[in-house]
């Protein structure tokens, strides 16, 4: 993809709607809600100073479920949780849908998941989980806006 090209795919992906069959929509809408839960779950966490380990499971978890709901729109099943992290980058980010910093922030949540163990901890630090928090955050916005559930 050329720059130009890039450019314009980040700038439209505020305008890009996706159409949502009836029947999907309150997978959707639940999706989205346990999305927003683990959202508010890992921030409250965070600043109550939790063990970065629970912040970062729970942020995750916002990652993930609006990435279940989308592929869920096109009919696309979920087996294990890398392959659905695969099928979102392939789907909606490479397609332009999605800006590539989501795919990008979502795979370092994975990949510092399993990790979180109290010996491992230091992999992870509150400057990381600050910048996961704004772009969950924009994540979730834009899937509501994007599939008119915001």
């Amino acid at each position: 993809m050329d720059e130009v090209t890039a450019k314009r795919n980040v700038n439209n992906q505020e305008h890009d709607f996706m159409e949502i069959k009836k029947e999907d929509k309150e997978y959707i809408r639940f999706k989205l809600a346990q999305a927003r839960d683990a959202y508010e779950e890992a921030q409250g966490l965070f600043v109550d100073g939790a063990d970065l380990g629970y912040v970062l499971n729970n942020l995750y978890y916002a990652f993930y479920y609006p990435v279940l709901a989308l592929l869920h729109s096109r009919n696309i099943p979920a087996a294990m949780q890398s392959a659905s992290i695969a099928l979102f980058d392939r789907e909606f980010v490479e397609t332009g849908l999605f800006e590539k910093r989501f795919y990008d922030a979502l795979r370092r949540a994975f990949d510092l998941k399993p990790k979180c163990s109290p010996g491992e901890l230091k992999m992870i630090t509150r400057a990381e989980i600050e910048i996961l928090l704004t772009e969950a955050r924009e994540f979730l916005d834009i899937v509501g806006r994007k599939t008119g559930m915001a």
